[in-house]
């Protein structure tokens, strides 16, 4: 079986899409292909790296990686189409051209999200180097006229608020990397990226709004990042961050930001907020759970280190 590895460009776009949703229900695939190729034409979705496997002028096989600002390589693994007579081997080229490109790219982690119960494709992750992280619940709730109305929780201490300026920006990401020390909400993280690449990463996810980023300081200190992005198209505000420094830890500011979070959704009409959050993280999912978020679903976080040789 002779299998080229080829960039998925021009008319092979199309072959490579359809391969990548064909695990969705027969419904869906075609308004993802859709939605997939117009991204691609504008720039929000990168398909620069959507590679494409055929065998004598046949597809089968794709795969895709997309690079983040962060350092963050995302990977969509490998489909192999039931034309494929050596399935395995065209899992493992693809996956051989899509480590390359990580390493290439000077990625500093290659990052895929899979169900939990997904054993063969953990499996062909596993062999080109990836590891398990942790398990992401993500949750969501509607948002009430409870929530608009809703009494705010105290602080221990003075609490002021902040938007997101280009005057305060700096701030915003140092206090980002402080919310990271001794955080049980993805630790594997920590030291992976700078608080300006998080920045710069959770601005990509949804409509970034600076109104919507706010910075809550306890007795004149900064003390916690509240990141609310929309989702318009969802009818939806997604709680892309919320953290709080170690000294500030205990006062109460969490459950406060979470409150006032689901109070400017409401303000503004939306009537969904969802979110993602470590699995590990118990006590961030104590206080999800206490404001009626439920979960949608769950994946598991697949990592790759730089230069992670291939595993027989």
């Amino acid at each position: 079986m002779n299998i080229v590895i080829e960039p998925a460009i021009g008319e092979r776009r199309i072959p490579a899409l359809k391969l990548l949703f064909a695990r969705f229900p027969l419904d869906e695939q075609e308004a993802r292909l859709r939605e997939a190729l117009a991204a691609g034409e504008i720039g929000k979705l990168q398909l620069e790296n959507l590679l494409l496997a055929h065998s004598d002028g046949m597809p089968v096989g794709a795969a895709l990686v997309m690079h983040q600002s962060d350092g963050i390589a995302l990977v969509w693994p490998p489909v192999v189409s039931c034309g494929a007579t050596d399935s395995t081997l065209v899992e493992d080229l693809l996956m051989q051209e899509i480590c390359q490109r990580i390493d290439v790219a000077s990625a500093r982690l290659g990052q895929c999200l899979l169900a939990p119960d997904d054993v063969a494709e953990t499996a062909v992750l596993v062999r080109h180097g990836f590891d398990r992280a942790t398990d992401m619940f993500f949750l969501a709730r509607g948002i009430t006229e409870t929530d608009r109305n809703r009494n705010m929780s105290p602080v221990q201490g003075e609490m002021t608020r902040e938007s997101y300026r280009p005057e305060n920006a700096a701030r915003f990401a140092r206090l980002v990397e402080e919310t990271y020390k001794g955080s049980l909400d993805c630790p594997y993280l920590s030291g992976i990226r700078t608080g300006d690449e998080a920045i710069a990463s959770h601005k990509l996810s949804g409509q970034f709004n600076p109104d919507h980023w706010s910075l809550y300081r306890v007795d004149g200190k900064d003390a916690g990042v509240l990141l609310l992005n929309e989702h318009p198209e969802q009818d939806a505000a997604e709680l892309v961050y919320l953290g709080v420094a170690p000294d500030a830890r205990g006062l109460g500011l969490g459950r406060l930001m979470i409150q006032q979070g689901l109070r400017d959704a409401a303000e503004r009409g939306r009537a969904v907020m969802f979110l993602a959050v470590d699995c590990e993280n118990l006590y961030a999912n104590a206080l999800y759970g206490e404001f009626e978020f439920v979960e949608l679903a769950r994946r598991r976080v697949m990592l790759r280190q730089p230069g992670a040789p291939i595993r027989k």
